[in-house]
């Protein structure tokens, strides 16, 4: 039995994956969580053989590629598959660098290759999707910044301070001045939004509109999502309970609305 723990900002999914990975009696979902806070609280009073992330959690000032590093080296008994909506080459390879043994694209029909996943990177073999095994050999490069200058400059790129950086990454404000410093000087500019830019140019970070793609696909997966769980409802009961048809249409409804919102604010 392989002891899993999710991790996903967005309710609804967290339920999506419960359901598609009890289809399999060797997997063991022992807890799941939606707060990014708590996640090493909880691996260390109840550690998983493998922990399912996603990389983005709305409000919570989470650095994912950090947050891997650090794991890690708490747990090293524990593999780490991510499964996200991002698809940047960028992030397969970094957080692949981090540590990470798998990574699943959510629009790669992750119902048919998450529970593969799993069963391999808690075998210690490294698990890709094919938009992610895809984005790894485009991805390969040298870097002019080093790890910790990436991640400061991410986190700098959602507007956070120095300070809320330094919180987040658990380091120094001074350091992280310095950090930002070097970081002016290895790409020749003098503040944060050129900065930005010239990394993204470089393909040092993910390349613009990366985290509005992801807003847009993370409703789009979970009526994906919902939809699968309705052809599963069907096919074992051969109809829909009148409670199970009205949740889950109210449940679509809910995602499409929160689609057609984003779209709007694109406008």
């Amino acid at each position: 039995m392989i002891r899993i723990a999710l991790i996903d900002d967005h309710p609804l999914m967290l339920k999506i994956v419960r359901q598609e990975l009890s289809r399999d009696l060797d997997l063991n979902i022992i807890w799941d969580t939606t707060d990014s806070n708590q996640m090493t609280a909880l691996v260390n009073s109840d550690p998983p053989d493998v922990l399912v992330m996603d990389l983005a959690f709305a409000g919570q000032g989470f650095e994912p590629v950090s947050a891997v590093r650090d794991l890690r080296a708490r747990f090293p008994q524990m593999a780490i598959l991510v499964l996200t909506a991002y698809d940047d080459p960028l992030w397969v390879e970094e957080l692949l660098s981090a540590g990470v043994q798998g990574y699943v694209v959510k629009s790669d029909d992750f119902s048919l290759r998450l529970a593969e996943g799993i069963r391999a990177t808690a075998q210690g073999r490294t698990f890709l999707s094919p938009t992610a095994a895809g984005g790894l050999a485009a991805a390969r490069q040298k870097y002019t910044l080093t790890p910790r200058e990436r991640a400061i400059l991410r986190l700098a790129a959602e507007g956070r301070s120095n300070p809320e950086i330094a919180g987040i990454l658990g380091i120094a404000d001074g350091t992280v001045r310095n950090h930002v410093s070097n970081i002016y000087t290895k790409l020749g500019v003098d503040n944060r939004e050129a900065a930005v830019r010239a990394a993204q140019s470089l393909r040092e970070l993910p390349r613009p509109g990366a985290n509005l793609r992801h807003e847009l696909r993370t409703p789009l997966h979970t009526l994906m999502g919902l939809a699968r769980l309705l052809q599963t409802k069907l096919a074992r009961q051969g109809r829909l309970e009148e409670a199970d048809a009205g949740e889950f249409l109210q449940q679509i409804v809910l995602e499409a609305e929160r689609l057609d919102g984003l779209i709007d604010d694109l406008t």
